[in-house]
This record gives C-alpha cells, structure tokens and sequence, in this order.
C-alpha cells in the first residue's frame, strides 16, 4: 500500500539536487534546483498525487466488500390511543380513552457476506490495479513535468544565446558605423554608407529589444512551472548541456513507456470488471448474528407489558433466476470493455513507437546539423572579422560588410536552434522510455 510519506518521497527522490537561496535576487539558477522546485510546488504534480493517494486508500478489503458490518439501532416510540377492546372469553369489554404506551426496541448485529459470487475478490483486484495506476500516474506527470521545466529552462538559455549574438552583430554594426561616418567626414565614401550602417545598427538594436521581451516572457513560462511569481528574477547557466550518446532502450518501451504501463493496468482493470459483472449469475449468501432487546407496555389492553431480549442469529440464501437480462447485458458489456481497453493499448503503442522513432530522427538530424552550424559559426566569424577589416581598409564596400554581418547573425540563430532542437529530442526520448527521472 503507498502511504503518503512514500508518495512524497518518491517526488523528492526523482532527482538528486543543491539547495537553493531564492532569497537572492539574479542568483543564477540551475537545472537542477528548477527541477527541484517545479517536483516540490507544481500544481499538476501535487493533483496527480492526491490521485495517487485516492487509489491507495480506496484499495482495502473492506472496500471491496470482505469484512462485516456492524450497526446498532435504538427506537422509543410513544403513543396516545383510544383503546376498545371485546374479547371471546367472556371478559368484560375495555372501552378506554387516553391510553398511553410506549415501545423500545434495541439491537446490535453484525452482517458478514458470505459468499457473493467471488465478487469481493474481484472488486479487491480491481482496486489493486487503480492503485498501481494512481502510482504510475504519478510518477509519469513528473516525468512530464521535468521535461516541460528541462525544455522551459533551455528556452531562456537558448534566446539568452541568441541575445548575445545580437549585441555582437551591434558592436559590428556600431564599428561600421563610425568607419562610415569617418570616411564620409574625409570625403572619401558617400553618406549613403553611413546611413544604411547607421539603419542596420537600429535594426539589431530593434531585435536587441524584442529578444530581451522574450527572453522575460520564456522566464515567466519557467516561474511558472516552479510556482513562483511570472517577475520573480533570476539567471540561468549559459550552456546547453547535451548527451549525444543517450542510453538508448527502444526494445523495452513497453515495459518502461509510463502511458503504456497504464494502458495495461487497463486491460486488468477492465478483466475484473468483468468477473465483477459474472458474480452476478451466482449465488449470495449473507450471515447475520446480534443481540436484540425489546419492551413494550400500556396502560390498557390485553397486554399490559412485554420484554424480550436475547442472541440472535441466522442467514439469508439469495439465487439469481431472472432479473430482466440485465446480468447479461451488463456481461456482454464488461466484455465489450475489455476488447476497448485492448484496443487502447495497441493504439498508445503505436502512437509511443512513432513518436519515438520520429524523435530518434530528429535527434541524429540535430546532431548533424549541429556540426554543420558549429563549423558555420567559425567561418561566418572569421569572415566577418576580415570583411571588417578590409572596409576599413577601404578595400571593400559597405554591402559586403553588411552581408558577412548578417550571416555570422544568421549562423549563429541555427546553431543555437540546433542545439536546443537536440536537447529537445534527447529529453523527449528520455521521456518516452522512462528514464528521464530515475
């Protein structure tokens, strides 16, 4: 049985983590202390919990029905009757108005079910597999939600990147600028240089701008999912760390997949429902033992006072013979539910088995195009660096500068969206095989 403290535990033993000072402000914020605070304070998490700790209190032998009920009940009623009496011994008639009476009743039994048709084991079963699916549940929203806080966290890394290749292409730009204007001071270039530099370093500035409000933005979509204020400030690392060789288990995702181990559960589920729905065609046999007390007396009539008390015991047969089909109907129906909860898992499989494949390609994709940009970036700076320096050698036009400018820019945005795109693969199949959080 999953207590609380084993549920908690399992949160807190997802993922091994520092403490954290949130207290001070911009302290720079790891992955792993993001990750903690989402498994202490997300709200899907802590739902998902309860859930858990439903099924786990739901599972008892009583509430499947294998334990007696004891119940004790206590009646007093008085009355105030007009009594007429004649009686075939020859008594004389009693004609009486007024009459006042009073019965007690007292008893304490107990019920067990005997016998229902193996119902209660069935029932028991059942609620055993909701229990595991309540855990599995669980454990498969902090998967999820570790993966929501790994990607939100590599968002802000990622446009932070993006933010620093934007204020280097300013200080490109800027340099530009002033060459510009200087040669157009001697006379040497036109003024069209130096306004066209000038708009390009406003136009770097303008994305410097918009990157920053994205940056706050992607900041308060991970406060979010640590339960904190959207302002609340902080800073991240400025890598984004990847595994290029992940282990990989594509082999056992039916025994590790989360959403497959549920589906599963509700095949088993839906099979003791069933035998639930065929206890109907048997027998029932209910067992009572109590002890009873009893006292009624009057005023008038022929018996003025009466007591009884004592043990009490029997049982009750009950034999379904016809109920208007309806155990039938009800059979056919469980039946039909086990054929859906098959149905679901072969679905869940496939669609677990093409997500992962896709994202298998999207990950060697990635790390290709990885080394591609990486080696881009160099040459796009070393370019970029010459073209500098042979404009201020008066060596080479404005729109050269301009254009190796913008492509270091450009490679840049694709390396840093290759490497998140490989992050994101990486911690998708992480996902998807269960191993993301052990």
């Amino acid at each position: 049985m999953l207590a609380k403290k084993k549920i908690y535990s399992l949160i807190l033993a997802a993922i091994a983590v520092a403490s954290l000072n949130t207290a001070a402000a911009q302290e720079t914020l790891t992955l792993e202390q993001a990750i903690e605070l989402a498994l202490k304070n997300n709200y899907d998490i802590l739902l998902a919990r309860n859930e858990a700790e439903i099924a786990d209190r739901n599972n008892t032998i009583g509430n499947a029905g294998m334990l007696p009920t004891v119940n004790a009940t206590l009646t007093d009623a008085y009355t105030l009757n007009n009594l007429n009496q004649r009686f075939s011994n020859g008594a004389p008639d009693i004609a009486r108005s007024g009459v006042n009476g009073n019965n007690v009743q007292a008893a304490v039994a107990l019920n067990w079910v005997l016998f229902d048709g193996l119902r209660m084991f069935a029932t028991k079963g059942r609620l055993n597999q909701l229990e595991q699916i309540g855990e599995l549940q669980l454990r498969d929203q902090i998967q999820n939600t570790v993966a929501q806080v790994i990607t939100a966290y590599y968002n802000v890394v990622g446009s932070k990147q993006q933010l620093k290749a934007i204020e280097e292409a300013i200080v490109i730009a800027d340099e530009r600028a002033k060459i510009a204007e200087a040669k157009f001071t001697v006379g040497s270039s036109s003024k069209v240089d130096y306004l066209q530099a000038k708009v390009d370093a406003n136009m770097q500035r303008s994305n410097q701008f918009s990157q920053r409000t994205l940056i706050e933005q992607r900041k308060a979509e991970l406060n979010r999912l640590m339960v904190r204020p959207a302002d609340a400030p902080f800073e991240v690392t400025d890598s984004i760390i990847i595994n290029l060789n992940p282990e990989l288990t594509p082999a056992d995702l039916e025994k590790k997949n989360f959403q497959l181990a549920i589906a599963a559960r509700n095949i088993d589920v839906a099979k003791y429902a069933k035998r639930e729905a065929f206890s109907g065609f048997l027998p029932y046999l209910n067992g009572t033992v109590g002890y009873a007390f009893g006292r009624s007396q009057s005023d008038a009539g022929f018996t003025l006072y009466n007591q009884n008390y004592g043990l009490q015991a029997g049982f009750q047969l009950n034999i379904p013979l016809f109920n208007g089909l309806n155990t039938i109907r009800l059979n056919k129906i469980a039946g039909i539910q086990v054929q859906s909860a098959g149905f679901n898992f072969e679905n869940v499989k496939m669609q677990t088995n093409v997500a992962y494949y896709n994202q298998l390609r999207n990950f060697e994709n990635a790390k290709e195009v990885l080394k591609l940009e990486e080696e881009n970036v160099q040459l796009a700076d070393e370019n970029a660096k010459i073209a500098l320096e042979r404009f201020r050698l008066a060596q080479s036009t404005s729109l050269e500068l301009r254009e190796a400018q913008l492509s270091l820019v450009d490679a840049q945005t694709r390396t840093v969206n290759a490497r998140l795109n490989a992050k994101y693969a990486e911690t998708e199949l992480m996902r998807l095989q269960g191993e993301l959080v052990k």
